[in-house]
């Protein structure tokens, strides 16, 4: 009982006392009726009930039986029970209710009333407790919909969150924590299914410069106006995030080297013949692109990371503007 209490507690009653047919209510001590549930329009007019006293509900045949109820369970603080004959509509129908009365806190009396069934066909027909769970079944529905908007509102937001914490702020691609889990998941992929995956590492050459001549201002809109360069000029199936810095990782899978370089190579040229114009300054950019293919059964996703940063640096090294791929002997090429 004490486990049923504490759920109860926990979960609160207005659903069932606004749904039940049992009539529930506070009475003060002096038999006075404080508050209700909507059963208690069945019983009368609820504007007339509040305040008044609670014998006016019943029968006269109650009004002693209840009195004394009540006076018992003022002085012994227990739990008590009894049949009372109520009075329902303006015809004053005769109902019997099973009642408890059990101590409140402030020296009151929670009722509860239970009817039995054929007395709720009663108040049914009656037409006033039909009224009642109705308007608090319209108003829970009302409620049930405000729920149902902000849950909807809270789950919005939750994947803007969960989007937001996988997307890089400036170029809007996804982020290093993201390209790398895609990276750990198409290694597992092609390990297990023996197919083929290659990654490619991007760098801006002499982005420095651009920020000591520019600004910084002009070297972040260069970054997102090659972000998007990089997100049209990729194919479908392929990854492209910002690795950091100026610095992108490109995941291609199901793809060998030569395809690898082939896209490099086009990358290359694309950004090699497009002018940034940003605050009224014209930048031309270079990259350099250092492909590496994964070898199943040899790497793991580090290993296939590091030879694509080496490949990268040897293109750098080779005069920039370029692309290399260590697994083709180092050769490097525009």
């Amino acid at each position: 009982m004490d486990e049923l209490i504490a759920l109860v507690a926990e979960f609160g009653v207005q659903t069932f006392l606004e749904n039940t047919f049992t009539f529930v209510a506070l009475i003060n001590r002096e038999g006075h009726l404080e508050s209700s549930n909507p059963v208690a329009q069945a019983l009368g007019d609820a504007a007339s009930i509040k305040g008044a006293a609670f014998v006016e509900l019943l029968a006269p045949e109650s009004h002693a039986l209840f009195r004394k109820l009540v006076k018992e369970t003022l002085e012994k603080q227990d739990v008590k029970k009894a049949s009372l004959e109520f009075v329902v509509g303006a015809e004053r129908n005769s109902l019997r209710f099973n009642c408890f009365l059990t101590p409140a806190p402030g020296n009151r009396l929670l009722f509860f009333g239970e009817p039995a069934v054929k007395e709720i066909h009663t108040m049914l027909e009656n037409g006033a407790l039909m009224k009642a769970l109705e308007k608090s079944t319209h108003e829970l529905e009302i409620a049930k919909q405000v729920l149902d908007r902000k849950q909807k509102e809270l789950q919005a937001v939750i994947a803007q969150a969960e989007e937001v914490s996988h997307t890089d702020p400036l170029t809007f691609l996804p982020n290093r924590k993201q390209i790398l889990g895609d990276l750990q998941r198409e290694v597992n992929h092609a390990e297990r299914y023996n197919s083929p995956l290659t990654v490619s590492m991007l760098d801006i050459d002499h982005f420095k410069k651009v920020n000591d001549t520019f600004g910084h201002a002009v070297g972040d809109e260069v970054l997102r106006i090659l972000a998007n360069l990089l997100r049209e000029n990729v194919r479908h199936p392929d990854f492209v995030g910002r690795y950091g810095g100026e610095e992108f990782l490109l995941i291609l899978p199901n793809s060998k080297i030569d395809e690898a370089g082939k896209q490099a190579a086009r990358l290359c040229k694309i950004v090699r013949n497009t002018e940034i114009k940003t605050n009224q300054q014209v930048v031309k950019l270079t990259i350099s692109i250092g492909v590496a293919q994964f070898r199943i059964g040899q790497d793991h996703w580090q290993d296939l990371l590091q030879r694509a940063d080496t490949a990268l640096y040897q293109a750098k090294n080779n005069g920039r503007d370029q692309w290399a791929a260590l697994d083709e002997i180092q050769k490097t090429h525009r």
